[in-house]
């Protein structure tokens, strides 16, 4: 059914019915809990498709007409794609892989493999401290491609590795049964050369080439599980340096982002994996509670700095939360019409700096305080 001679010859419902079909068999194998609702959707030309919230947005133009559609000084400009057929299954294994680790990272499955899940939860929309210069900064636990080098490290952070590795190496076995049966043929021919190209593997060797580091991707995610846990786990000094400096990046971004739309956005060159969603004041302001506890520990905790330092950096965080927080209220003031929150409302869900004189080795109270289908089957693919 993936052969370009057959797949082009079915119409619209056909071709959703075959991916929806191919996410259920993939979901049922993985072990999800339902497996994800798949929908055609008018996206981006750099953006094949997109999960969350137990569905899976693929392309229009890309799955059903084969095109790219760019805007450009005014003009429409398409572009033939001739190995669609190939991409398209390739986007809805990339996105079920995100929705199976969605389910891992809250719970809702639970996998043997405790160091990946352990890297998942490290991978995840949440924040930590990151010290950079003698001085901590709210950093992404999920990177975006910010930084000169952040595309290898959104690419290989351990959710997006996961995702491109195994699409593109179950797509290769799909392909290789249907050929075994019935001869490949051109557009087989195209999706393989433009994974040699720029599939993991090649991918994987510019990462390795760019950091001068054998070991780059799994001491990119053993950075971010440092920054997650706590630990203390050794990694490349020069690898932990660019991943610090694009969690910032990142943070800083989305920070942006958010401040604007109320969402949380990300962006991702050819697949979006997150969609944002919306998030209260309450959330964020919880949220960014959290962090500034966790990075109070961390600072507490950390040899290089004396207690003096540590209260004086959790103290410089602090006054970056409270403004973050206020950027994000006076965002969401727009956003209602002159429906404000009041600034009182704030203050009693508990933001405040923290004291430079904080009391008994802790933060003060007063300040920072400690859907998818069911899988059938039937369908030959």
């Amino acid at each position: 059914m993936f052969r370009e001679s057959t797949y082009s010859k079915l119409d619209e419902n056909e071709k959703l019915g075959l991916l929806q079909e191919t996410v259920n068999r993939d979901a049922l194998e993985r072990g999800e809990i339902g497996a994800p609702e798949v929908r055609f959707a008018d996206l981006p030309a750099n953006e094949s498709g997109n999960a969350a919230n137990g569905v899976i947005n693929v392309n229009y133009d890309m799955a059903v007409r084969g095109v790219q559609t760019f805007e450009y000084n005014g003009q429409t400009i398409q572009h033939t794609m001739s190995d669609y057929n190939c991409q398209t299954l390739n986007t809805v294994l990339h996105e079920n892989v995100h929705c199976f680790q969605d389910q891992v990272i809250d719970g809702t499955i639970n996998i043997d493999n405790v160091q990946l899940t352990n890297e998942y939860q490290a991978n995840d929309f949440t924040t930590s401290a990151v010290l950079q210069n003698g001085s901590y900064q709210l950093g992404s636990q999920y990177l975006t491609g910010e930084t000169a080098n952040g595309y290898y490290m959104y690419y290989f952070q351990s959710t997006e590795r996961d995702a491109h590795l195994s699409a593109e190496e179950k797509t290769a076995t799909i392909l290789n049964s249907i050929s075994g049966k019935y001869g490949t043929e051109a557009s087989f021919e195209a999706y393989a050369k433009s994974v040699a190209t720029t599939g993991y593997q090649a991918t994987e060797q510019e990462a390795i080439q760019r950091f001068q580091n054998p070991n780059f991707v799994k001491d990119l995610n053993q950075t971010l599980q440092n920054q997650y846990f706590g630990t203390r786990v050794p990694v490349d000094p020069n690898t932990e340096k660019a991943v610090k400096a694009e969690m910032v990046a990142t943070h800083q971004s989305l920070q942006q982002q958010m401040t604007q739309t109320n969402h949380l956005v990300t962006k991702e060159d050819t697949k979006m994996s997150f969609d944002p969603k919306p998030v209260s004041l309450e959330e964020y302001n919880q949220s960014l509670r959290d962090t500034v506890n966790a990075y109070y520990e961390h600072a507490m905790n950390d040899p290089s700095m004396s207690k003096e330092e540590a209260i004086k950096s959790t103290a410089e965080t602090s006054e970056k939360y409270l403004d973050a927080v206020q950027e994000f209220q006076e965002a969401q003031d727009m956003q209602t019409d002159n429906n404000a929150l009041d600034t009182a409302d704030v203050q009693e869900n508990g933001v405040a700096s923290v004291d430079a004189g904080v009391p008994d080795d802790s933060v003060s109270d007063d300040g920072v305080d400690n859907d998818g289908d069911g899988v059938d089957g039937g369908m030959d693919i």
